[in-house]
């Protein structure tokens, strides 16, 4: 707004000429040399006054800026040196700091409330709650978002500091009542996991018996039907092995014996077996062309019966598992084959160790189907085992705590013979009733009391039986 005249040279200038000025008139001192300084003219004389000494440490302007609030009129030049100056500074700073720390409060309230609205939110994100413990969490986060409304519409300055100081005890208490409520929940949580992980270590331990005993029942069915068909393929492959090979020449009845005791549940067995014992002794490619290479001059077709005999046991299997239209064309081929008065016996055996693979692997996977279907039904009845003895947990629970509820009412309305409203809904976690179009909830008959007392209601009036027809 000023410009200054500053004068550098060590020549004093004419004071009289500047004082004559009056307050347009100043001194400064900048790098050690004084300085005279005119401030330009058409300003009032308060304004030249109170420019007086600008840049000086004890000028006004680096007071406290509230100063500029001074009354300056009645020739107050100099407000700061006066006591009715400093005392309306004062009490202007404090009024302004009040409204500020009365500022701040209310946001630090809105901010609390934010940071409990979202952790009931994310709470409520979880898949483990029912649907009572959603209510609970929702009636607190409707509570919140009206407390915050009510925060939101307070005007600094406006609205009185008691109804502000009145909003932030409420925050308190309702931050309180937030935590408490989703602690308990969070427990309830808790305790049904670990009593699920209790239930399912005691499922798991009841599983493990029962994979044992349908693994060993399981595969009792097969095992034992597996055991009986190796046993009678020891004796099969036994007869055949002496009437062939163990032998000087060839003991037919031993064979016939042998192939006559086939069926079409050792079947596979008695082949296999063969492989794996007695082929590397025979010195054949397999039974079939042992049993070809025989000399039975007795019986031309004796040969050709025997192998026929063994091929229909095949049939019968591959038919009973499903497998026997996929293997026709090879049937066919050691049937045509084995009719032929010129039996081609590469065919043969080729076609009878086809099949012999196709139904030993058909036999394996319907083993495996068995025992994963006998597993999988045994886990079917676990479930529903667990879910069954779950359920009956869950209602001794839901007993208990009607007892316990029924006997708190009775000892704090000292009535022995009060009866539970049927308003009052009661399970596992805690207890609940509407009233007037709005859920109340605790954990038990105390907490449950306390909120409808606490919401301006009797607790007698809507938690006893007898006082329904009064409520109606």
């Amino acid at each position: 707004m000023f410009n200054t005249i500053p004068i550098t040279n060590t020549v004093w200038p004419n004071l009289q000429a500047y004082w004559g000025n009056g307050n347009r008139y100043w001194t400064s001192n900048y790098a050690g040399m004084q300085q005279h300084n005119i401030y330009p003219s058409g300003y009032s004389p308060l304004t030249y006054a109170l420019a007086q000494g600008f840049g000086s440490p004890n000028h006004i302007s680096q007071w406290n800026p509230m100063l500029i609030g001074f009354n300056l009129g009645n020739n107050n030049t100099d407000p700061a040196l006066t006591a009715y100056g400093q005392a309306a500074a004062f009490n202007w700073g404090a009024s302004l700091m009040d409204q500020a720390n009365m500022q701040a409060s209310v946001t630090s309230s809105l901010r609390a409330l934010s940071n409990i609205e979202s952790q009931i939110s994310n709470i409520l994100k979880s898949d483990k709650l029912n649907d009572s413990q959603k209510e609970r969490l929702e009636a607190v986060l409707e509570n919140i978002k009206k407390l915050k409304e009510e925060f939101q519409n307070v005007r600094i300055g406006v609205t009185s500091q008691e109804h502000i100081k009145d909003l932030q005890e409420q925050v308190k208490e309702l931050i309180k009542s937030a935590s408490e409520t989703a602690k308990e929940i969070l427990d309830e949580i808790k305790e049904n996991e670990d009593s699920e992980a209790s239930d399912s270590s005691d499922d798991a331990d009841d599983a493990d018996d029962a994979d044992d005993s349908t693994s060993t029942g399981a595969s009792s069915v097969t095992a034992a039907q597996r055991a009986k068909a190796e046993n009678e393929a020891v004796d099969i492959c036994k007869n055949i092995y002496d009437g062939a090979i163990g032998c000087v020449g060839t003991d037919y009845d031993k064979i016939k014996a042998g192939v006559n005791a086939v069926t079409k549940d050792n079947v596979t067995s008695v082949l296999n077996m063969w492989q794996e014992q007695y082929q590397p002794q025979s010195g054949d490619e397999n039974m079939i062309e042992t049993i070809f290479d025989e000399e039975m001059f007795w019986n031309n077709d004796t040969n050709t019966g025997l192998i026929t005999t063994i091929v229909k046991k095949l049939e019968e299997r591959a038919k009973e598992l499903g497998v026997r239209n996929s293997l026709a064309g090879q049937f066919a081929i050691a049937y045509d084959e084995l009719d032929d008065t010129f039996v081609n016996e590469g065919k043969v055996k080729t076609a009878v160790m086809t099949i012999l693979e196709k139904v030993s692997e058909a036999e394996g996977k319907t083993a495996k189907k068995s025992v994963k279907s006998e597993k999988l039904d045994k886990a079917k009845k676990a479930e529903e085992a667990k879910k069954a003895e779950t359920a009956k947990k869950d209602k001794e629970k839901v007993e208990q705590k009607k007892a316990q509820f029924l006997e708190d009412m009775r000892e704090i309305l000292g009535d022995d013979k009060a009866e539970i409203s049927d308003k009052v809904q009661i399970d596992k976690n805690g207890c609940k009733i509407r009233i007037q179009g709005k859920d109340y909830f605790g954990k038990d008959y105390a907490a449950l009391a306390k909120a409808i007392e606490k919401a301006g209601h009797s607790p007698a009036k809507y938690l006893k039986k007898q006082a329904l027809s009064a409520v109606a």
